[in-house]
Order: C-alpha cells, then structure tokens, then sequence
C-alpha cells in the first residue's frame, strides 16, 4: 500500500513536469516571460514536496533495508536537485529541505532517530555544496562577461589600428603639402613600369616640370602664397596628366610626371596641356592667392630596352627642362638621345 501511494505521487510530480515541459516548448518566447518562471519554480517546489511525500511514506513503517535502499534514493533525488541549484539556488534550497525534512519526520515518528541528524548533515553538506557551485558559476559568468568586453575592445582597437596603419601607409607614398605622389612613391612606380616597358616593348615618356621663377615669386608673396601656389598648379597638373599616368611632386617646386604605354606624339600633347592648364589656373581668384605661374616641361620619350636605365632617362629630361628655361620658359622641350631637344613654344 505504500509503496502503491508512493508510486502515485512520483508520477503525478512527473507528469506535472512533463505538462509544464510541454507547454513551454508549445507557447514560450525568448526572451522568456516571468510567467514561466513562476510555473517553472511553482512545479519544482510541488515536485519536491512530493518526492518528500514519497519517502516519507516508504520511510514510515518499513523494514530497516527498505529505510536504507529509501534513504539512498532521496539522497540521489536532492543530488540532482542541487547539481541543478545554479539556476535557481533559493529553490534547490527548499527542494532538499522538503525531500530530507519530510523524510526525517517520517523517520522520528517510525522511531529511527538516527536518520534525523543524517539528513541534516546531508543537508549541510549540500547547501555549502549548492553555495560553492552557485559562486563558481557567477565567476565564470564574470569572467565570460569580461571575456566578451575584451574581445569587443580589442575588436575596435583592431579596427582602429587598421585605419591608422593604412592612413600611415598613404601618408607614407603622399606628399603632405600637395597631395601627389612623393619621391619614394615615383621611384617605386617608374622602376615598375620600366620593367612592365621593357617586358612588353612599349614606350615610356618622362616630364620634368618646374615652375618659373618661383625662387622670385616666394619672395615677394610670401611662403605661404607659394604653397598655395603649388597647391593649385598640382591640382590643375594632376587633372590633366593622372588620365595618363602619375604625376608626383619631385622636390621643391619640381613635378615630375611619368606616362607608360605613351609615345613622343601622345606625350606632347599631354604636355601642352598641362602647361596651358597651368598658364590657365586662375590662382589669382582664390582669396589672397597671388598670380597665376607658367611651368617649363622637359619630355623625354623612349623606347625601353637594355640599353636603357633610369638615370639617363631622368638626365635627358632634365637636360630638356633646363633648356625650356633657357629658351625663355613657359614652354615644352623636348629632350632628344643626346639629351638636347626642340622646342614647343608658348
């Protein structure tokens, strides 16, 4: 007949549980509604005090083994309910107490006083066991916490980096009064296309451009008027030639411009161009800007073959620049094998 009763009450704490399991699935939410952590905690609690029920009354009356296998069991029962204490430690709490507090009144009015102080040893020994796993569990909830904090710190700082080292790595390449390509850039860049040139036996042509009589124009507008000189002549310089190569800012008021693929007819006539644009800037309109300046080119074109390196393509430019500015400035010249040239006039 116990046993029967006990059998009773165990499954009905099941299929309470199994109802409350299936509900959930069937019409919980996430984030989950506090309503269904009060059914939850309404269920284990009703579960408890009927496991509690359960020994007692197999407890009561019986046989000193059945008492044991019965005691052995709840002791299995509440482990479980406190391995499960870090969700909800206040009800494993209560869930032990009913089970062991039930089951030690059975016991006392049986007349076996010595399961009491047992079952309350155990239940010390399983709240400081409940305590340890509930502070445990919120270190590591800590710890993950910071983990996560951490990584999204060190994902911006990532982030962060990789921006300043790309904004380095242009500044690098970027001359920082004008904006064009600096020296290190263009040396990279020619040594490149010479190679590209070379491999598919294309042309190279070479502009040195320099502004006139800037030494002049400094010293009477100012430093700061001739940056924004060179500001603008780079701008209207740029406009014209990044459509067939790379212009950079070689020194001084110096530019250099390169043109791969492109013959002595094509270049000339990007040369012209960009000393008109230069002639044409308008600088005078910008605010306290002074008058616009001319620029001398020397071009130079040439097949690219063994014979030929870098630095005698670079003097014979040269050479046509500083004949540009013999002949008068304000002119294209352009550099021939022996470094001389003709002239394109104004």
């Amino acid at each position: 007949m116990a046993g029967a009763l006990a059998t009773i009450v165990a499954a009905a704490c099941l299929f309470l549980r199994v109802v409350l399991e299936y509900l959930y699935r069937k019409h919980a939410t996430v984030p989950v509604h506090q309503r269904w952590v009060s059914l939850f905690v309404f269920g284990s609690l009703v579960c408890g005090l009927g496991w509690g029920v359960s020994g007692a009354v197999l407890l009561y009356g019986a046989s000193a083994a059945t008492q044991t296998i019965t005691v052995g069991v709840a002791c299995a029962i509440v482990q479980g309910a406190a391995g499960r204490a870090f969700m909800m430690p206040g009800t494993a709490f209560i869930n032990v107490a009913l089970v062991l507090g039930l089951m030690a009144i059975a016991a006392y009015l049986d007349g076996n006083y010595i399961i009491i102080p047992a079952c309350v040893l155990y239940y010390c020994f399983l709240s400081s066991f409940i305590v340890q796993m509930v502070g445990n569990r919120m270190r590591q909830l800590r710890a993950e916490e910071m983990n996560e904090r951490l990584l999204e710190e060190l994902t911006v700082k990532n982030d962060l980096l990789r921006v300043a080292n790309e904004r380095l790595a242009a500044s690098a390449f970027e001359d920082p009064l004008t904006g064009l390509a600096n020296r290190r850039k263009f040396d990279a860049a020619f040594d490149e296309m010479l190679v590209n040139a070379h491999r598919h036996q294309t042309s190279i042509s070479l502009m040195m451009i320099d502004v006139d009589h800037f030494k002049r124009f400094n010293d009477t507008y100012g430093h700061q008027a001739g940056d924004r000189c060179l500001q603008v002549l780079s701008t209207v310089l740029n406009e014209v030639i990044s459509q067939s190569g790379l212009l950079a800012r070689y020194g001084g008021e110096e530019f250099v411009a390169i043109l791969p693929d492109s013959d002595l007819s094509r270049a000339s006539v990007v040369a012209e161009r960009a000393r008109h644009a230069a002639q044409l800037a308008g600088v005078a309109g910008k605010g306290n800007c002074p008058p616009p300046q001319s620029v001398s080119i020397g071009l130079v074109s040439c097949a690219v073959c063994p014979g030929i390196s870098r630095e005698m393509i670079l003097a014979a430019a040269d050479a046509a620049l500083y004949a540009a500015k013999q002949q008068g400035r304000n002119r294209v010249c352009i550099g021939s094998d022996e470094g001389l040239a003709t002239s394109s006039a104004t």
